[in-house]
């Protein structure tokens, strides 16, 4: 049975992972209103469109071939998130906003494409989570997994699993997941930057593949830590906000740059 204690700590992930992009948006947007609001649609359309889309087509071919191999798995994983995420970002400032050279244009579709990250799979799983508790709370742990795996064993057990990690949510938790959301919508606000330049300034386009690479080095942490390399929750977020401090620092020389031109 899922405590009251789950159902708040969810709700306060969910709720979480919306306010913040959003209220950071509106603040954003209410200080530089010469921005257009279309960039920050624009990254949360792009992150759909490649992110959820087309790169969960890909998912689906290369997955099952690279599964058994944990070194294919880590090199396909955290390649495939940099290639389609950043060629969408790059796609994007050539095409919707190819008209807009100010810097300040990145940093809200960065807020766009990191918040809808954030609200799809921090936010729609915390919803999933809550719908979940209320039904195994109404209707019995036994007779929901029995309606939802159809009576299939092995999908009985994943049904249980997904359950088992539902009901391990606590408000630490469910903070850690917003702090890891946050620092993610931070780091892909600070690599649009880097990829706005290099469509922007000639001579720059060596950025793109460059922020293929840094893509792809923020989720080897996250990648290892689900093959079983290390255990430490720790060690993954300190990795993933190094990782991050870093590209943030080169957006800030890029975004002082742009400005100076």
């Amino acid at each position: 049975m899922f405590t009251v204690q789950n159902i708040l700590a969810m709700l306060l992930c969910g709720l979480l992972s919306a306010v913040i992009p959003i209220t950071a948006a509106i603040i954003y947007k209410s200080k530089n209103k010469t921005v257009p609001l279309s960039a920050f649609f624009t990254g949360a359309g792009v992150f759909i469109l490649f992110a959820m889309g087309l790169e969960q087509l890909c998912h689906m071919v290369m997955v099952p071939m690279v599964s058994e191999n944990d070194m294919l798995y880590v090199l396909y994983g955290t390649l495939a998130a940099g290639v389609f995420e950043e060629t969408g970002r790059f796609a994007a400032f050539r095409t919707v906003l190819r008209k807009h050279s100010d810097p300040r244009t990145a940093i809200l579709y960065g807020i766009g494409h990191g918040g809808c990250e954030a609200i799809m799979l921090v936010g729609m799983s915390a919803v999933s989570g809550i719908v979940i508790a209320f039904s195994v709370n109404s209707m019995g742990l036994d007779a929901f997994v029995t309606m939802a795996s159809g009576g299939q064993t092995e999908l009985a057990d994943t049904v249980r699993a997904q359950i088992e990690a539902y009901a391990a949510i606590n408000f630490g938790t469910a903070l850690l997941s917003v702090f890891e959301r946050t620092l993610a919508m931070i780091f892909h606000t600070a690599i649009s930057v880097l990829v706005f330049e290099g469509t922007r300034e000639k001579g720059k386009f060596w950025l793109f593949p460059v922020c293929i690479l840094l893509h792809a080095l923020l989720d080897v942490p996250a990648a290892l830590f689900q093959r079983g390399a290390f255990q430490s929750m720790t060690v993954l977020y300190a990795l993933t906000a190094l990782i991050t401090a870093a590209v943030v620092y080169c957006a800030v020389r890029s975004y002082r740059r742009m400005q100076k031109q």
